[in-house]
């Protein structure tokens, strides 16, 4: 079943890639991406909910005062290796929604989820993760 759930997320991908380039080029799939949802994936359902999410936010609030700022996101995700910094602080500045400096807990992790749940089934698919994450690193400046 989940390597069902698998096949069909790589073609939702692939579809909605393409559906959405208007014809811009863009990456068919980004391992990064597909990395950090296993991660996040606690019970490997292939699915994100709420809580895992927020278990995700927690991890990069590395003084537990649920606010993430610019320098522990940027540490914690040099130290993980997710990427580049540069990556870090695009994907950063896309997610500090009222742009104040830091991620909040209670104002911009609601906004986040709502972002990359795009069929808002109260879950995030790895397509989904997956489509929301490639559209945030296209402004990456090359």
């Amino acid at each position: 079943m989940q390597f069902l759930t698998l096949i069909l997320g790589l073609c939702l991908v692939t579809g909605a890639l393409a559906a959405h380039s208007h014809g811009a080029t863009l990456p068919h799939d980004s391992p990064e991406a597909r990395q950090l949802f296993l991660m996040a994936d606690i019970d490997h359902d292939y699915m994100l909910s709420t809580s895992e999410l927020h278990s995700v936010f927690l991890e990069f609030d590395m003084n537990n005062d649920t606010l993430v700022t610019a320098d522990e996101f940027l540490t914690d995700w040099m130290a993980r290796k997710l990427g580049d910094s540069i990556e870090a602080v695009v994907l950063f500045h896309h997610l500090d929604v009222d742009r104040d400096g830091v991620i909040h807990e209670d104002t911009d992790l609601p906004w986040i989820i709502h972002f990359f749940d795009r069929d808002h089934s109260g879950t995030i698919s790895q397509a989904e993760f997956v489509v929301q994450w490639i559209k945030i690193m296209m402004t990456t400046p090359s």
